[in-house]
Formats: C-alpha cells, sequence, structure tokens
C-alpha cells in the first residue's frame, strides 16, 4: 500500500488520505484521463503517444516511486506527464536525428510510417521542400523520382534524356544539398 503523510487537498479538490491513496489515485486517473492526454498531445503532436506517457506517468505514481510526501497528486501527475512528454519528444528527435537504415539492418521496413516518425516528419518536410526548390529542375526531379516516387536512375535517365552516370550525379547532389540544409545548426 503506497502512503503519504497526513492528509492534503489540491485546487481541484481531491482530497487525499494516507490510507486511501490507491483508490484516490483511480479516481483521478479516470477524472483527468482527458485533461493529461490533452497536456501531452499538446507536446507530442500524437494521441497516441500522449496516452502512453499518461499511462507510464500514472503507473510511476501508483508504484510508488515517487508518491512519497505529495502535496497534491493531481497537480503532480499533470507536471510528471508534461515533463515525461517533452522527454519522449527529446528521445524521439535524437532517435530521428541518428536513425539507422532498418534495411541496412536486414528488417523490413513497414510500409506506413510509424506515429513517432510521422510527428516528426511533418517538420522536416516543410524544410526538405524549401531545400528542393533551392536545385535546379533537373537535379530537382531526378531527386523526387528517384527518392519520393521510386523510379530506378535507368527510368530517371530516359525521362531526362540523359545518362544513368549524370542522373547518379544529380542524385549524389541533391542529396547532399538537401543533407546540408537539414543539419541541425550545433
Amino acid at each position: 500500500m503506497l502512503s503519504m503523510r497526513g492528509c492534503t487537498s489540491c485546487s481541484l479538490g481531491v482530497t487525499v488520505a494516507a490510507d486511501a491513496l490507491e483508490r484516490e489515485l483511480e479516481v483521478i486517473y479516470a477524472g483527468q484521463w482527458r485533461l493529461l492526454v490533452e497536456v501531452a498531445f499538446k507536446v507530442l503532436g500524437c494521441r497516441s503517444l500522449a496516452e502512453d506517457v499518461v499511462q507510464e506517468a500514472f503507473l510511476k505514481l501508483w508504484e510508488g516511486r515517487a508518491a512519497q510526501g505529495i502535496q497534491c497528486p493531481v497537480r503532480y501527475l499533470f507536471r510528471v506527464v508534461r515533463n515525461q512528454a517533452i522527454d519522449r519528444l527529446r528521445r524521439l528527435i535524437l532517435e530521428n536525428r541518428y536513425h539507422v537504415d532498418e534495411e541496412s539492418l536486414g528488417e523490413q521496413v513497414a510500409a506506413t510510417p510509424s506515429p513517432e516518425r510521422a510527428t516528426l516528419g511533418q517538420c522536416e518536410w516543410g524544410a526538405l521542400l524549401e531545400a528542393l526548390d533551392e536545385l535546379p529542375e533537373r537535379a530537382r526531379t531526378a531527386f523526387a523520382m528517384t527518392q519520393l516516387e521510386g523510379y530506378s536512375q535507368r527510368e530517371v535517365a530516359a525521362h531526362l534524356g540523359a545518362s544513368p552516370t549524370a542522373v547518379h550525379f544529380l542524385i549524389r547532389d541533391a542529396l547532399g544539398h538537401c543533407r546540408d540544409r537539414l543539419q541541425p545548426d550545433d
């Protein structure tokens, strides 16, 4: 049984007694779940991830790792949810920045992007389009056809009336330009 010192009230009117903490935590979780998810959603931009963060925060409080001496479990839970959402976002950004290509590890890439990738991809998509707009037309076409539309370099060469080697260099230069533009300023 989790315990707290004394009996306290928080601004949302929840009174927590030492002997009823588990029951009160269930009431808090059920009553505040939607608001907690909204807090995490505002940080992460993904409802599924937000729900995961809320559940993890609640479990942390439930398991008693942080339950000792909490004056207001509701306020504490909101703070933990926000902090964990920020931590999750930072971890996702870091994982995306240093992403290892799954195909090189022998794994199949999912047909649809994960929610994490979709969230992070939305931010980078605009930057990629701006970088592509800076390229010459032939380089932009070669890049788009191979990297976004799935055409082979031979098919692109036939479309552009160029050699496959020339297409290779166009793509290489376009990739280098996009990589330079999308690199964060450290």
